[in-house]
């Protein structure tokens, strides 16, 4: 069980969605001992997208997206000086509730939110987000990455996680997708997103 109180990272432009993996590299003295500190216990932390600039300085506390995701360390390597390189696996979506003092690294009070899988996602609907995608893939010459990601054998559900990391979106629009409850919800704000795309209302297209 985890505890009622998670670790808080807040980072800049960059997001986790449930089912997918990021890595990341740790540097700031704060949050090595975030991850010193949870490797030994739980190992589990939220990343939240930062509204504001993030920085160095420990007594900065930029602002934050209420919606993170609870991000598990899956595998963690040792630099000098005390830095980490780390992988971490989306766990799911959490709610902040209110931040919690007592620790260098900011942390905070959470309730998960729960993704319901049992809402339906009508054909139709999934035709419609499938034709935009391939419509997406082959404006921007991407086509190729595009059937790698969706030969992969994943569920529904993770394979629209991983195209809404995957995609070149804005953050606040990546943000937009994490705060989906349902599948439909998701797969519609994905097509709405590929539809600003290919009106030029995007950024142009391309799979990390």
């Amino acid at each position: 069980m985890l505890p009622a109180i998670l670790p808080l990272f807040p980072l800049p432009q960059v997001l986790l969605f449930p089912h997918t993996f990021l890595p990341l590299h740790i540097f700031e003295p704060r949050y090595r001992q975030l991850v010193t500190e949870i490797l030994t216990s739980h190992q589990h932390f939220i990343l939240a997208l930062a509204r504001d600039p993030v920085t160095t300085d420990p007594n900065d506390h930029p602002a934050v997206f209420e919606v993170g995701s609870l991000a598990r360390i899956v595998r963690a390597e040792p630099l000098e000086d005390g830095r980490w390189n780390i992988l971490v696996e989306g766990m799911g979506s959490h709610r902040i509730l209110e931040e919690v003092p007592g620790k260098p690294y900011r942390q905070a009070r959470t309730e998960a939110l729960p993704f319901k899988t049992e809402v339906p996602f009508r054909a139709g609907d999934q035709q419609r987000l499938f034709a935009a995608l391939h419509s997406y893939a082959a404006r921007y010459g991407i086509e190729g990455q595009l059937k790698e990601l969706l030969d992969l054998p994943l569920s529904l559900e993770a394979q629209l996680f991983t195209l809404s990391l995957a995609l070149e979106f804005e953050p606040v629009e990546k943000q937009f997708l994490l705060e989906s409850g349902t599948l439909p919800q998701l797969g519609e704000r994905l097509n709405q997103l590929l539809d600003f795309a290919l009106s030029d209302r995007g950024l142009h297209g391309e799979i990390h």
